[in-house]
């Protein structure tokens, strides 16, 4: 079960992340490709693979459709073959997985400190309590 037209999505973009280097394994089971983070200088790489119902891999009737960035935040979707055969879909499905890729950095970042922990620090030290 091959993608028609998988070479198509480079320079898909969304928010500033475009696809490049689509690819795929000679059974044509296994799709991948690269999506660049445009809006950073160093443009962080991220990775999408699709893998086909035909790979080794796979138990069902579906493709499974996996993005990771990199820190190994990632999101996965399975999408039936109908829905795969619409690239308006896939592109679709590219954008909304960005968007929760997106989330899960900003849920995940560290905790910097403050000006909250400073004052918490000082009325710690001195004693003082201060009302806002």
């Amino acid at each position: 079960m091959k993608i028609k037209g998988w070479e198509k999505i480079s320079g898909y973009t969304y928010k500033g992340y475009t696809i490049v280097n689509p690819i795929h394994n000679a059974q044509e089971t296994k799709y991948e490709a690269t999506i660049l983070n445009l809006n950073l200088p160093q443009k962080p790489k991220w990775e999408l693979h699709v893998l086909t119902p035909a790979h080794k891999f796979k138990q069902d009737n579906h493709f499974s459709i996996t993005m990771w960035d990199e820190h190994d935040f990632l999101t996965r979707r399975q999408i039936t073959i109908e829905r795969m055969r619409s690239i308006a879909f896939f592109r679709n499905t590219f954008e909304q997985m960005i968007d929760e890729l997106l989330k899960i950095q900003l849920t995940s970042a560290p905790v910097s400190h403050s000006i909250s922990s400073g004052i918490i620090n000082h009325v710690n030290n001195n004693g003082t309590t201060y009302k806002f």
